[in-house]
């Protein structure tokens, strides 16, 4: 190696830390201003989240519905994200539910939470919505540190091999689309206000058989590449837990979307209804939210 090498591979150095770095502070601006998500980067291992899908009563407003939960739990763990529920695909394990909101909790351990889910304060507080369904997951630290630079690297190999961009998007034709797709796409652009900034899709998944995730990986594939593309994605990746009273998955996914508009755009564009074909899932809760904590 020449003395004149050094100085080049220093600088190559240089310019991959650099790169990792504003990876890393571009999608903590957006975790913070645009999702309204305060999941800290470092917490200890034992530490355990805890989504919580609520019903509010009908007529009530959900966002009021959830700030009064907040301030009668405050002493019950980090709130992370709450959201407004725009629309609700649900699984087959939990059945329809028309869910108003969902928050993300985090605790120092399990064992803690379950001593809080055994308070009468808690159940108090839960008590005053029609229904819920707690769901706990285990989020790992590093791999979630990991995931905006796997997007940049997916981003810069999307670029050498000169990949064609799927954005801006190209609509299907109105008569194309199936009946369900146009009431997705009214309930989002009617909440593109409130979504302005963030549409944030909470993901309840049973991964299912070998067959299913290889389907699956021909819907997820161009996702990602968009998602890398553009500057959005994953902001939580978790092993499921089952709570009490729950039901088996095995992930949750919470992904972030720069808004409701956005998302209404790509679920009626021909790059969306042509992948959707191949998601296949064993079972999947998909529940599209727009950001709320600052209003809390």
């Amino acid at each position: 190696m020449t003395v004149l090498a050094l100085p080049a591979i220093g600088l190559v150095l240089a310019a991959v830390l650099a790169g990792m770095a504003w990876q890393h502070l571009r999608y903590l601006n957006l975790r913070r201003r645009a999702v309204q998500d305060r999941q800290p980067m470092l917490y200890g291992r034992r530490t355990f989240h805890v989504l919580t899908f609520l019903k509010a009563h009908p007529g009530e407003d959900p966002v009021a519905a959830v700030a009064k939960l907040r301030q009668t739990t405050a002493g019950g763990g980090r709130w992370i994200y709450a959201g407004k529920v725009v629309v609700n695909v649900p699984s087959a394990r939990i059945g329809p539910a028309d869910w108003s909101a969902v928050t993300l909790v985090q605790y120092p351990s399990r064992e803690a939470y379950e001593r809080w889910a055994a308070s009468e304060a808690h159940r108090v507080a839960l008590g005053a919505f029609e229904a819920h369904y707690v769901q706990g997951a285990r989020r790992s630290a590093a791999e979630n540190l990991i995931l905006p630079q796997l997007l940049l690297l997916r981003r810069l190999a999307a670029r050498l091999r000169g990949e064609p961009s799927a954005y801006p998007f190209r609509p299907m034709p109105a008569e194309a689309l199936p009946p369900r797709v146009h009431e997705v796409m009214a309930r989002l652009r009617a909440d593109a206000e409130l979504g302005r900034d963030a549409a944030v899709v909470i993901n309840l998944q049973a991964k299912g058989d070998a067959a299913m995730r290889a389907n699956d990986r021909r819907y997820t594939s161009p996702m990602i590449g968009l998602m890398a593309e553009l500057g959005y994605g994953p902001m939580h990746l978790a092993k499921a837990e089952m709570l009490p009273g729950g039901e088996p998955f095995d992930r949750v996914a919470i992904v972030y979307y720069p808004g409701a508009a956005f998302f209404a755009d790509m679920v009626g564009s021909s790059f969306y209804q042509h992948i959707l074909p191949s998601k296949q899932l064993a079972d999947n809760q998909s529940t599209i939210t727009a950001p709320i904590l600052n209003r809390l």
